[in-house]
Formats: C-alpha cells, structure tokens, sequence
C-alpha cells in the first residue's frame, strides 16, 4: 500500500528557472556541476540554496568567478545574435575586491642558452583578459 504522506527532499535547494525578464538572484557562488539535462549552478541565498540551469551565455560569465564570491544574476530575456539565433541574456555582477578567477594563459619558458625565439614562436601569444 503506497504512503498518503507527501515527501520533500531535503538538501537540493530550490530550482530557478530563466523566464521572466528583470528575474534576479544574488547569493554565495557555489559552483558548476553536472544536471540530468545540462550544467547547473548554485547560489547560496538568504532563502537557502537556488539551483539553476547554466546556459550558455550565463555559463560563460559565471566560470570566471570564484567559488564563495557574492553574485548577483540578472535575467534580461531574449535576444538574437548576429547569426540570427535567439538566446538568453544575463547580468552577472560581482562584490568584493578579488571575486574573479585568474586566467591561465600559457606562456613558453624563455630562451636558455642565448637562443633566440622563433618567428612562429608569437603566433600563438594572447591578449590579456
């Protein structure tokens, strides 16, 4: 016989979900991790925790920010990009005095022994972020 009571998990948080326009969510930055239909992100609110789906546009902000750094996210709705495809912008800010991560970027070891670079040697150099 199956139980009348009705059962909440506990742990998870609320999930947000991206759909009117002006939606905003400030908390604790907690991180990516892996959701059944995608990436999802966490903020630790004064509500508790809210989990919400990463789009891309949303993805790309977020992983230069660090774990435990104050967010705010701000949906601003639908736009279409150049290519003509519809996608959803967001805002993302940041508090603090360092709440982004660093990028890594590769640089070679300089010259030993006196040898000079190579031409092809600065193909690949990338502009500071």
């Amino acid at each position: 016989m199956a139980s009348l009571k009705r059962w909440k998990q506990i742990g998870q948080g609320q999930f947000h979900k991206w759909e009117t326009p002006g939606d905003e969510i400030e908390g604790v930055w907690q991180g990516v991790h892996d959701g059944r239909y995608g990436p999802l992100g966490t903020l630790q609110t004064t509500e508790g925790l809210i989990t919400f789906p990463l789009h891309t546009a949303l993805f790309e902000r977020l992983k230069r920010v660090r774990e435990g750094g104050d967010v705010l996210i701000r949906y601003t709705g639908k736009q279409t990009s150049k290519a003509g495809r519809v996608f959803k912008h967001f805002e993302v800010y940041v508090a603090g005095d360092d709440p982004l991560v660093l990028s890594t970027v590769f640089r070679p070891d300089p010259p030993a022994n006196g040898e000079e670079l190579q031409a092809h040697d600065h193909d690949h150099d990338e502009e500071p972020v």
